[in-house]
């Protein structure tokens, strides 16, 4: 089997991946280092006038990657609606993170900020690679497409000084139950366990400290509450920074 073979093959011999291993750390490392990068150039793109173009190019790099995945799976024999189907949090996060820098639109912004940031934050601490690491094609697939909601929503955040309310903590937790709602059946009828709503995941997460299937799932929404409000923790500094400012000026 030649280097292409194995890379795209839906087999993995290899060593399986081990959670802060130095690839994973190295993964790490550079989502960070190109977070920090956007934020200290975000002045530059502005005043260059070149935001479209980059906010596109996020974009087609989200529908590229999440696009090769699917044609993957199913060359490879092995894709099905119990995996497949857009109802995983990140699968979502990353079409409303599309649209959102398509349309450039903020409403969106509101929910892709913490669907995104949270699911994708909690697969890139915890990644589920079913088995398979580096070098292979879903390593990179898996870090490249959740690396990127994070920058794509940093990137709203930095260029367009989006800034988010208190409301949209609870705005964005409705929306997250009302989706888990529709998701249930979709699980009934697939077999599958979109939003790990049937059972835990598979690698160790904070909600083997719950117990078994359904008492995590009370906890589970507590921990998704506590994370939308410490994601809302920078809009409630800036704020606070900003009117700390404002008095200052006028005395």
């Amino acid at each position: 089997m030649n280097m292409e073979s194995r890379f795209f093959s839906v087999y993995f011999s290899g060593k399986q991946f081990e959670p802060f291993s130095s690839v994973h750390l190295i993964s790490l490392s550079v989502l960070l280092i190109a977070c920090i990068l956007l934020y200290v150039l975000s002045n530059k793109i502005k005043s260059l006038k070149i935001d479209k173009p980059l906010r596109d190019a996020l974009a087609y790099i989200l529908i590229a990657t999440e696009l090769s995945f699917q044609i993957w799976c199913s060359v490879g024999g092995i894709w099905t609606p119990k995996y497949n189907l857009p109802f995983h949090l990140c699968s979502a996060a990353t079409i409303i993170c599309i649209v959102m820098l398509l349309k450039k639109s903020y409403k969106i912004f509101e929910l892709a900020y913490y669907w995104g940031l949270a699911g994708a934050g909690f697969a890139l601490i915890t990644p589920d690679l079913s088995g398979y690491n580096y070098p292979h094609y879903v390593f990179f697939k898996y870090f490249i497409l959740h690396s990127f909601i994070i920058i794509s929503i940093l990137y709203m955040a930095f260029i367009y000084d989006y800034v988010l309310s208190f409301k949209t903590v609870l705005r964005a937790f409705i929306a997250t139950n009302l989706f888990a709602i529709v998701v249930i059946p979709i699980n009934i009828l697939t077999g599958g366990n979109y939003l790990f709503l049937c059972r835990k995941p598979d690698v160790f997460t904070l909600l083997d400290y719950f117990g078994s299937w359904p008492r995590y799932i009370i906890p589970m929404e507590i921990i998704v509450i506590i994370m939308f409000y410490v994601l809302y923790i920078p809009f409630a500094l800036k704020k606070h920074i900003n009117k700390s400012n404002n008095i200052d000026m006028k005395d």
